[in-house]
């Protein structure tokens, strides 16, 4: 009974102050506004193209050849969708996370701060059934909502630019390991923050630390077998060339399989750190 009213109490908390509205926000405004920022600037080239093509004067032939070769290149760039597409996935596991855990401060250890939880725990509420449902709620809407606003994205992108169409089954798939990462970062970050209840402090040190992470990462060549190979694959690593879904298949089921393991695993922390400071009221012992 307890655990179903936690949940209750969690999903009403989500939804009826709005952070629902704010994470879906979070995510879905980019999987719009960059295809369509991208394509303005597109439109924009195109248009200094036509201004340069206008230009007749003999003294600035060669200058001319010269800046078309390079203006070309430049909108090669801007009129390829897998290219928009990974620079989409990028925005997502970056800002977007960083909206997602400001939105979610409270619920990752700012309710504890505010003494919210001082009533219910005197009532009984056990600490599993106070901490499940936030594991559950938080990091599935996060999954549900990326995976979403990714297809949406990839879509997007092949529908606005004409060159590096993406495969549908990479859209698929580029969407399902983004919505597996960003689900991994947010259940780090909830453990974090309710051991800590310091989510705002948490919040500084997961954005700088997941970008020093990856940073490390890529300067010691050890991209593969953990889930920040999810990041580096849907942000561009998986629309190369050269990729090969069979030569990165056991990377990225490690990946996805780890992302899971750790995120269980930060959710016993959490609940091994919630009893450890708990104060049992209730067992009448002698002082001394």
């Amino acid at each position: 009974m307890q655990l179903k009213y936690s949940f209750k109490k969690e999903w009403l908390h989500f939804s009826r102050t709005f952070r629902v509205f704010g994470i879906i926000l979070a995510i879905f405004s980019f999987a719009l506004a960059d295809p369509f920022m991208y394509r303005a600037l597109g439109l924009m080239m195109d248009m200094m193209m036509g201004n340069m093509n206008s230009v007749t004067a003999t003294a600035s032939v060669g200058v001319q050849a010269g800046g078309l070769d390079g203006m070309e290149e430049v909108m090669s760039v801007y009129n390829d969708a897998s290219l928009i597409f990974s620079m989409t996935m990028s925005e997502f596991c970056s800002t977007s996370v960083l909206i997602i855990m400001l939105i979610l401060m409270s619920a990752a250890g700012g309710e504890q701060k505010k003494r919210a939880t001082i009533i219910p725990a005197c009532s009984g509420l056990e600490h599993f059934n106070y901490l499940l449902p936030k594991f559950i709620v938080y990091p599935a809407s996060v999954f549900a909502v990326t995976f979403v606003s990714g297809v949406c994205a990839g879509f997007l992108c092949n529908a606005l630019f004409t060159e590096d169409l993406i495969n549908v089954g990479m859209i698929f798939l580029a969407a399902v390991l983004c919505a597996v990462y960003m689900a991994f970062i947010t259940a780090v970050y909830l453990s974090l923050g309710l051991c800590t209840s310091r989510p705002g402090v948490v919040t500084v040190l997961m954005y700088i630390g997941t970008t020093l992470i990856q940073i490390i990462l890529s300067g010691l060549e050890l991209e593969k077998f953990h889930p920040f190979t999810l990041r580096s694959l849907v942000s561009g690593g998986m629309f190369a060339s050269d990729f090969s879904l069979a030569d990165e298949a056991a990377s990225i089921t490690v990946g996805v399989v780890l992302s899971v393991v750790i995120g269980v695993l930060m959710f016993l922390l959490c609940l091994a750190v919630q009893k450890a400071r708990a104060i049992n009221n209730r067992e009448d012992r002698p002082e001394f």
